[in-house]
């Protein structure tokens, strides 16, 4: 089911030609937290990936440090972790925000999609490279999902 909600997202998208635009507006303080990873497209940086999360913590207004987590091929090998920064693109809202890691990598990334009850959303950078459906809980309902 998650691989055909990313197919149906895709396909939406090269059709339109221009990715998604992001939503109005992202509360930084309800959007921080642990976030579970139900699906994204393929990347290299997380090519083994397994039960991966991100969690936002609010450095300050419109700032996160943001802490990748996720196991290295099955539950219960070594834990991979990667450590960034967020900041607001747009001031006043996360719903764009400017990831860097190691000090040197850094990207937008626009929030497409955010349930009005912060439960769940989806992220993707302007190319649509990278896409991905996160939730707050680590399994998501398949109704949700057709959403």
């Amino acid at each position: 089911m998650r691989v055909f909600f990313i197919i149906v997202f895709a396909l939406i998208s090269t059709i339109n030609s221009k990715s998604p635009k992001a939503v109005e507006y992202v509360d930084y303080k309800r959007f921080s937290g642990l976030w579970y990873e139900i699906a994204r497209t393929y990347n290299k940086f997380e090519e083994n990936c397994v039960a991966p999360t991100v969690e936002y913590i609010v450095k300050k207004p419109f700032k996160y440090d943001i802490i990748n987590r996720c196991f290295d091929g099955e539950i219960g090998a070594e834990l991979t972790v990667y450590n960034g920064v967020g900041k607001a693109v747009i001031e006043g809202s996360m719903s764009i925000m400017k990831i860097t890691y190691f000090w040197v990598f850094s990207k937008e990334y626009k929030i497409v999609y955010l349930d009005d009850d912060y439960s769940s959303f989806v992220m993707i950078d302007d190319d649509m490279d990278s896409v991905w459906i996160m939730s707050k809980t680590p399994f998501m309902d398949d109704l949700k999902l057709k959403k």
